[in-house]
């Protein structure tokens, strides 16, 4: 496997290979820093030398975060269909972690995406209950042809189970949280009836307004331009109540705090997190910013 890494929470492929869950280990292309000062910012390993490691190691799966969580990084599409492009020249799967995208919805017939993963939670506006696992053709092949070593967690005897109730069926493999399930499909009716596309516009509009109220508020991105997420901005700061959330609280707001990368960041690196999910962020995105302006105005 070989793992794009851009901060802590695709760190955690690491963490679970570590723990001895097939395979036993991966190859990881970490983000860099433009600096060793506390506000660096960081970008992806430069594409190219990921597809040449790519091509030079052959791993059976390629895998990469939409957008990191801790680090507000987004891979644009044309980085992602070179990672794919590459990939499916050595046979392998490329693999889309996509929890923290938001409605920046990504497309994957048109980039090569084989296994996309999100769940109800963020972006979907609904309850967590449950992780979403969606497969290409490719993937679907591939599928027929392996053995999972997790009964919990068998995705070939998932993606049965979910046949039978497409087809009108029922079958058993586990207790579905059906309360939640239920949630996360009423929300998905109601995204669709306000359009996908729009609801991707409104995303990007709300990141580039969020993004040029706190650097006009003097706060840097942790994400160097061309990289920067409109789902979560996340921000250098030198104070502990910022990273660890305690100032918004105290004026009403509830944030994300700060957390590592796992990406060679220096010892005096501190930030605070902004997540952008939600259909009442995105369905009002004048009250949003207005409310972190107001807050902001209160704390700086």
């Amino acid at each position: 496997v070989l793992v794009v890494r851009n901060g802590w929470f695709s760190y955690r492929w690491t963490q679970i290979f570590d723990q001895g869950v097939t395979p036993s280990h991966a190859e990881v292309a970490k983000a860099r820093p433009d600096s060793d000062r506390a506000d660096q910012q960081f970008a992806p390993v430069p594409v190219e030398e990921v597809c040449a490691q790519i091509r030079a190691e052959r791993p059976n799966l390629v895998v990469a975060p939409h957008v990191e969580t801790s680090a507000g990084m987004l891979l644009p599409d044309h980085y992602l269909q070179a990672l794919t492009t590459a990939a499916h020249e050595v046979g392998a799967l490329f693999v889309l972690d996509c929890v923290a995208a938001g409605a920046l919805w990504a497309n994957m017939d048109a980039l090569g995406i084989d296994v996309l993963i999100t769940a109800p939670q963020k972006g979907w506006t609904s309850t967590p209950c449950a992780g979403v696992v969606m497969l290409s053709q490719r993937a679907l092949d591939r599928l027929e042809t392996t053995t999972s070593d997790s009964f919990a967690l068998d995705l070939n005897k998932w993606h049965n189970i979910m046949g039978s109730y497409l087809g009108g069926g029922h079958a058993y493999h586990a207790t579905l949280p059906t309360d939640g399930l239920a949630g996360f499909y009423d929300t998905y009716q109601e995204m669709a009836a306000i359009g996908f596309d729009a609801l991707k516009t409104r995303q990007i509009e709300l990141g580039r307004q969020v993004r040029a109220l706190t650097e006009g508020y003097g706060f840097k991105s942790l994400a160097a331009d061309g990289f920067q997420s409109p789902t979560v901005v996340v921000s250098h700061t030198d104070r502990s109540d910022f990273k660890n959330g305690s100032a918004f609280a105290s004026v009403g707001l509830q944030i994300a705090a700060g957390v590592p990368l796992e990406c060679g960041e220096s010892a005096e690196f501190q930030t605070f997190r902004l997540g952008l999910f939600g259909i009442d962020k995105l369905m009002h995105i004048d009250r949003t910013v207005s409310l972190l302006d107001d807050a902001l105005k209160q704390l700086v």
